[in-house]
């Protein structure tokens, strides 16, 4: 994970506006990867380099109605709050879960890297 999170750390560490919600934080580490201190810690460290949103009571709020109206589990619904409360694209793997919430933009992280990647290539 080391040689990952210093290869992660280059690409992105010039990248500016991205965010994450705090329940994605909770999310990556509850991962099993992190029972070790130095995967938790370079995890941590790259968190580090993007600006996290903190769920308050209008995310929660917003989070509820989105449980409610499209039935996706509390930390998805948080997720998809968190995004749309902010105007940002949220990029996901799973595009499929939260297609049908209104006034989400999705993105796949593939097509975010194939767009990087034509950058860099110019």
């Amino acid at each position: 994970m080391h040689f990952f999170c210093s290869a992660a750390t280059s690409l992105f560490g010039s990248l500016t506006g991205v965010c994450f919600s705090a329940i994605t934080e909770t999310e990556l580490l509850g991962g099993r990867s992190n029972d070790k201190t130095e995967s938790r810690a370079d995890l941590l460290k790259l968190l580090a380099l993007f600006q996290k949103i903190p769920v308050d009571n209008p995310l929660a709020v917003l989070a509820g109605d989105i449980v409610r109206k499209y039935d996706l589990e509390v930390p998805d619904a948080i997720i998809a709050a968190t995004a749309i409360s902010n105007n940002l694209v949220l990029i996901t793997r799973n595009s499929k879960r939260f297609r049908a919430v209104s006034n989400l933009k999705i993105r796949s992280p593939y097509y975010v890297i194939f767009l990087f990647l034509l950058l860099l290539l110019g």
